[in-house]
C-alpha cells in the first residue's frame, strides 16, 4: 500500500475508533439501568468488532480492484447480520434490554457504515489516480 493510501486507512480507523468511543460513553451514560447499559455495551462492542473486522477486509479487497470491495460489502453485511441475530438472541436469554442493544448496535453501525464507504471512495479515487 502506498503511503498516501496507508495515511487513507490511517485516517478513517482513526474515525472509527472515535465514534466507537463515543458510542462507549454513551452506553454508560444514557441508560438508566444497569443492564439496559450492558445491553447497549455489547450493541456498541459488537458493532465495533464487525467494523474493524469490514474495515480491514475493504483494505484488502480496495488493494485488488473495486468488484472485490463490493463483494466485501456483501459478506461484510451477512456477518453484520448474523451479529445482530446472535447478539439479540443472547441480551434477550438474559433479560437484557433489547432496546438498549438495538440502539447500541445500529447506532454505531450506521456511522461506521459511513466510514467504510468513505474509505472505499478515497482509496479507490487515491489508486485511480497513482495508475495514471
Amino acid at each position: 500500500m502506498s503511503g498516501h493510501g496507508a495515511d487513507i486507512f490511517r485516517k478513517h480507523s482513526g474515525l472509527a475508533a472515535a465514534v466507537t468511543g463515543v458510542g462507549l460513553a454513551l452506553a454508560a451514560f444514557l441508560p438508566k439501568d444497569a443492564e439496559s447499559r450492558q445491553a447497549a455495551f455489547i450493541g456498541v462492542g459488537l458493532a465495533a468488532v464487525t467494523g474493524v473486522v469490514a474495515l480491514l477486509l475493504k483494505r484488502r479487497a480496495v488493494s485488488r480492484d473495486l468488484n472485490a470491495a463490493l463483494k466485501v460489502v456483501g459478506w461484510v453485511f451477512g456477518m453484520r447480520a448474523v451479529g445482530v441475530v446472535v447478539g439479540l438472541l443472547w441480551v434477550v436469554q438474559r433479560g437484557l434490554g433489547a432496546v438498549a442493544f438495538v440502539a447500541g448496535f445500529f447506532g454505531t453501525y450506521f456511522v461506521l457504515q459511513w466510514i467504510e464507504v468513505s474509505y472505499v471512495m478515497a482509496a479507490s479515487r487515491d489508486a485511480a489516480s497513482g495508475d495514471e
